[in-house]
Order: C-alpha cells, then sequence, then structure tokens
C-alpha cells in the first residue's frame, strides 16, 4: 500500500564493453532511464578518476552505427518477406538471446531464405495467378449467353470485339446517344447490380468507339488468349486452370511450412537480435560518452540495485556502479512511480490513474479509495441479491481489473443488502425470513432521517481522512504554506470542521455555544487569507509578500470566498449518499406498485424482472458515476495532486505490442 521506492544510479563503463553492457540493461527490464537530470552526477569524481585510469585496447573497433542501421534494415527486409510468405508472425524470445549475434541471425536468415525463397516467390505467383482466374471465371460465370464463341469473334477480318461493365446509370447515358454510336452493344449479363456488355465495332472507328466508352466509364474485362472460344468452352478451362493451381499451391504449401515450429524458433531468435540491435542504439542515444568511457544514468527499483549490478559484473570488471538515495538528491529530483498494493487494492488503481499517477513522495490514494468508494456504493445500492449479480458478473468476466472492481463493489453491496434487509428490491416485511440489521424499509419515516444524517457523519469521516492526507502531503513536499495556512492544511480543515460542529451544537446534540466554533472558523478563515506572511514569517524569509501587496489580498479574498463556498459543498454533498439509498429503494417500489396493478403472476415477475435489470444497468452506474464524482471532486482536490510520472523501464519489444 506505497509507492515503490527507487534510487538513482549512474553506470561508468568502458567504451568496449557499452554493447554488451546496453543489450544486458534493456534484457534486465529493470532501468528507467533518466535525461533530465543530468546536472546530478556531471561532475562526478569517480567518473573523472575512472576515465583517468582507463584506456581502451589496441585491437578496439568503433561501433559504427551507420553501418549497423544498414545491415538491419537489409535483413528486416528479408525477414518480413520471409514471414509474410511462410505465414509466421515472429516474436521476442530473449531465452537464448545472450550467445546470438548479429552474424548469427545473418547467417540463419540467409540458410532458411535459400531453402525457402523459391518457393514463397512461386508460392507468390501462384497465388496471384489463382486470385486472376477466380476474378475471371466470377465474370465468365455471370455471362447469360453461353453461345458466344470469342476465337471467332478475335479471328474477324474488319471488326473489333470488346467485353465490359456498365452502371445502371451509363447505361441509360449511352442509350441517349444511340443515334450517335457506330457500333453494335449488346447485354450478355449481368454482375453484381451492373450489366456486362458486348461491343462489336468497325476496325477502322477504334479510336472513336474506346473515346465513347471512356467517357462512360467503361470497366473493360480482357480475356486472355489461351481462354478465347465459347463461353462453355472458357469456363471449363478455367476450372481445370484453377483446380491446377490450388494442386500447386497445395504442393509449394508442403515445402513452406515444413518444419514450421523449428523455423519458427529460428525466426524468434532472428527477430529478437534484430530488435535488440534496434533498441541498444536508441538507447546509445541517451547515453553520454566521453573519451574512453560511457555513462548511463537512470532510476531502478531498491530492490532490484543489487540484481543490476550482478548483471554489469558479469560483462566486465571495469565499470563504476554510484547510486544516491532520493533523500540525496534534493528537491530537483523527480523519481517516477510504480504503484504497489495488495492484491485486495490493486484493481482500483485504474481509477486512480485515470485522475493521475502520484509524485513519488506523495500518498498512495488506492488504499483510500477503495474502501472509501465501495463503501459509498454499498451505503447507495445495498441488495444482497443485486449486489450478488455483480459478484457474479465480476467472476464470469475476463478483463481482470473490471473482474477485482465488480467482485468487490459486489461484495459491499450484499453487505449493505443485509444491513437494509434487502433481496432483488424486497424487503422484510414481504420476506419475514430475510435479515436486517436497519429493523425496517430505508423508506420508512423514522428511518430517512437517521439515514441522511448517517451520511453526513460518513462524508465528515471520509473529508476528515482526505484533509490529514493532503496535510501530510504538503509537509513531505516542505510545503509550510499550504500544509498549516493552506485552504486543504491544517487551518482549512479547523475551518472545515468548525462549521460542521457549529451545525451540531446548534440541534443540540452537543453542549457547547455555537459562539466558539463560529470564532474558531472566523480565525482559521484569517489564517488562510494571510498564508504567505505567516509562512514566510516562520520560515524568516522577506519580503513577507511576494509581489503586489493589494493584488495578494485580492486573490487571498477570493480564495477565502472559495474556502467558505467549498466547505459548505462539501457538508452538503455527502448527503446524497443517503438520498440515493433512499432512491435505491424508491425506485423498486415503484416497480413493485405497478406489478401490484395486476392479478396475473406471470405479469408480476416479468415487471420485478424488468425493474431489477434497469436497476442494475442504468441506477448501478449513475451509483458507481456518483462514487466517482465524490472521490474525484469532493476528495482527491484536499490531498492528490497526481503529477507523478510512470515508472517506464526499457523492455525490449515494447513498442510492438
Amino acid at each position: 500500500m506505497a509507492i515503490e521506492k527507487v534510487v538513482m544510479i549512474n553506470i561508468v563503463a568502458s567504451k568496449q564493453d557499452e554493447q554488451q553492457v546496453l543489450e544486458q540493461l534493456i534484457l534486465s527490464k529493470k532501468l528507467h532511464i533518466d535525461s533530465e537530470h543530468n546536472e546530478l552526477y556531471e561532475n562526478s569524481y569517480e567518473t573523472h578518476e575512472y576515465e583517468s585510469i582507463i584506456t581502451p585496447p589496441p585491437n578496439y573497433k568503433q561501433y559504427n552505427v551507420a553501418e549497423v542501421l544498414e545491415k538491419l534494415s537489409e535483413l528486416e527486409t528479408n525477414l518480413t518477406e520471409l514471414t509474410e510468405g511462410m505465414k509466421i508472425v515472429p516474436i521476442i524470445d530473449t531465452a537464448m538471446i545472450n550467445d546470438y549475434k548479429i552474424i548469427d541471425a545473418q547467417e540463419d536468415l540467409n540458410k532458411l531464405m535459400r531453402n525457402s525463397k523459391a518457393y514463397i516467390d512461386e508460392l507468390n505467383e501462384q497465388e496471384k495467378k489463382r486470385h486472376q482466374l477466380l476474378q475471371l471465371q466470377s465474370t465468365i460465370n455471370c455471362i447469360r449467353k453461353k453461345n458466344i464463341d470469342f476465337e471467332k469473334l478475335v479471328n474477324l477480318q474488319n471488326f473489333r470485339f470488346q467485353i465490359g461493365v456498365l452502371s445502371y446509370e451509363h447505361t441509360l447515358e449511352l442509350k441517349k446517344n444511340q443515334e450517335n454510336i457506330s457500333a453494335i452493344i449488346t447485354k450478355i449479363g449481368d454482375k453484381q447490380g451492373d450489366d456486362i456488355y458486348l461491343v462489336l465495332y468497325p476496325k477502322k472507328l477504334k479510336a472513336e468507339t474506346n473515346g465513347l466508352l471512356k467517357s462512360v466509364n467503361w470497366q473493360r474485362i480482357k480475356i486472355p488468349t489461351e481462354f478465347l472460344g465459347e463461353v462453355s468452352y472458357t469456363e471449363k478451362l478455367l476450372e481445370q486452370q484453377i483446380t491446377h493451381c490450388d494442386a500447386k499451391i497445395s504442393s509449394l504449401h508442403e515445402h513452406i511450412y515444413q518444419d514450421r515450429d523449428a523455423k519458427q524458433i529460428i525466426i524468434n531468435q532472428i527477430f529478437t537480435r534484430i530488435e535488440l540491435e534496434k533498441e541498444t542504439i536508441k538507447l546509445r542515444e541517451q547515453v553520454y560518452h566521453r573519451n574512453h568511457v560511457f555513462i548511463i544514468k537512470g532510476w531502478v527499483l531498491k530492490k532490484d540495485k543489487a540484481a543490476l549490478e550482478r548483471v554489469i559484473s558479469l560483462i566486465t570488471e571495469k565499470y563504476v556502479f554510484i547510486e544516491k538515495d532520493v533523500s540525496e538528491l534534493g528537491s530537483k529530483a523527480k523519481p517516477p512511480t510504480l504503484l504497489k498494493n495488495h492484491a485486495v487494492f490493486k484493481p482500483f488503481e485504474m481509477i486512480v490513474k485515470l485522475y493521475g499517477l502520484p509524485a513519488y513522495n506523495e500518498i498512495d490514494p488506492t488504499p483510500f479509495l477503495a474502501l472509501t468508494l465501495c463503501l459509498s456504493f454499498g451505503i447507495m445500492f445495498g441488495d444482497i441479491g443485486q449486489g450478488f449479480i455483480y459478484l457474479l458478473a465480476g467472476l464470469l468476466i475476463k478483463n481482470e481489473i473490471a473482474k477485482g472492481v465488480l467482485v468487490r463493489l459486489g461484495i459491499f453491496s450484499m453487505a449493505f443488502g443485509v444491513f437494509y434487509g434487502s433481496l432483488f428490491g424486497l424487503e422484510q416485511h414481504q420476506l419475514p425470513w430475510l435479515p436486517s440489521v436497519l429493523g425496517g424499509s430505508p423508506l420508512d419515516t423514522n428511518n430517512i432521517m437517521p439515514i441522511l444524517m448517517a451520511s453526513v457523519v460518513v462524508g465528515f469521516v471520509f473529508l476528515s481522512i482526505s484533509y490529514l492526507l493532503g496535510i501530510i502531503n504538503s509537509f513531505r513536499k516542505g510545503d509550510l504554506e499550504h500544509g498549516l495556512f493552506g485552504k486543504h492544511g491544517v487551518f482549512g480543515y479547523l475551518f472545515y470542521s468548525s462549521l460542521i460542529f457549529c451545525v451540531v451544537a446548534l440541534t443540540g446534540v452537543i453542549n457547547i455555544s455555537p459562539i466558539v466554533f463560529v470564532n474558531t472558523a472566523i480565525l482559521s478563515l484569517i489564517i488562510i487569507i494571510l498564508k504567505q506572511p505567516l509562512a514566510n514569517l516562520i520560515l524568516k524569509k522577506r519580503p513577507l509578500i511576494e509581489g503586489d501587496t493589494s493584488e495578494y489580498f485580492v486573490e487571498s479574498g477570493f480564495e477565502g470566498l472559495e474556502t467558505v463556498l467549498a466547505s459548505l459543498s462539501n457538508a452538503i454533498s455527502f448527503i446524497r449518499v443517503g438520498a440515493f439509498a433512499l432512491n435505491h429503494a424508491g425506485l423498486f417500489m415503484a416497480f413493485l406498485i405497478m406489478s401490484e396493478m395486476t392479478t396475473s403472476i406471470f405479469l408480476k415477475i416479468i415487471i420485478l424482472i424488468i425493474g431489477n435489470i434497469l436497476i442494475l444497468s442504468l441506477e448501478g452506474l449513475v451509483v458507481f458515476i456518483q462514487c466517482l464524482r465524490l472521490q474525484y471532486y469532493e476528495m482527491f482536490d484536499k490531498f492528490f495532486g497526481g503529477e507523478g510520472y510512470a515508472y517506464d523501464p526499457i523492455v525490449l519489444g515494447k513498442n510492438n505490442l
């Protein structure tokens, strides 16, 4: 129920080991690269000392990025061609990549290409030919006049012919100019709503006829010479050619897909090596190079620090592993955030992330959100049966986050269903055996006011914790002004609680004069307005008010007014929790009354089932949205900034997922 602890590390090593070190850092999945705090280590004594004592070996060859990229581009092109032909999807597999170098990938790919490329090229040709044959077959089959002999038409001395497709609109256009056409145009079939025509025209009028046909969007169908003959002959020959093509394709598949599993493993290795090389090249752009060493900076989880150093030590002894705790880095450092929550609370991390990630030094709001959201939902939607439906839906759904949230909401709904004594909307007076802590319907006159008052008490507790979390977060950041004197600080809470207790005192529940709380609220409000000069006075900063004094008091005055309105809104806002609980009971009562208006048992059951479906879908959604609203606008506003950024270690293939 916290944020994972991280440390900043600075790895300094010899350039001759750079490729191996970068590869292992990527494969470790433990390093979050930091490019924003260069000055924190720029003048490191250890870096300069190490650089002064190391010299590269005489046979050291500088890494040539352009040369490697050119080789990778060629490998990628060939691999893509091969995998598409084999219908294999390459995947990242780092199991045996350490001893598998780029030269090994080149050799394996060349071997696969030698064994399979000719077959793949032939397969592509055959599939292309088959596609063309099928297209021609679908057109020929649409010709209704089977006695047409295309071969005889080709052999005419003074005439030429074309067959093609015209849409209905263009056919009408052609008919309007029929008297100006020096050709015979006859319909011989239809295809997908368009008509197939045969056009016979004098040889000397070829150009004129082509121009005319082009003007009406003529889609010519070309019949290869080998298929010329009567339509029935063409159909038979096409069927034979397609069958022959299918046989060839089947034979080629046997050659190409032979030992497919073994080929998949090799292709995965080649693909992984290519991706690893590309990732190291990208990583090099974030590495600092000096004369003989390279320096890489980043964040690592505290628990993974030793394991990461061990990875480097297995590659070389020529390295320096410098670490700094967040507390040593000062306010300039902004570590990444990785939430660490118990499985009970983990599904609710998604809801927190929709608002934002907590900064590293903030309290993780996930547990608080999980408990308060489930309690709010249970109070507003308490029903044993309907809660069980949510629980069952959660158990059946595949998405783990939705599953976790629905199951927990269902459990709390069932728990409060026992409190209210409600089963699918039916209450204890309809089902005497039903347990009920409340002892009657929520809509009973003696229960309405206690439920509404209880919701205000629940809201006061929730908001009190929110204020407390906000105060802790401010002090963690060293923000005395907002933590002590701010509207969400100590005096902000004092103002809010004074308003609540003033109302309680007016009702006579506590034997304290309301004037005490009114005076406390006024004093707190004055302190909130004067928060900057008071904070600067304590911190011994001058001037007490930064900038224009009159402008400060105008802004602070409006902030004071906003504090008053927000506190009143907060106090009243949680009444809706109780109101939704009453609404839940009232909504089902409406369906119950409708069911009692009919004498048919069957209709009664149907009405109650429809009522429950509507309540589960529409009201359940509205209640959940209301719960989110209370979290985001009433509670998160007090303590949660959401200005953190995610811990995002380098992971091979992340961009390909």
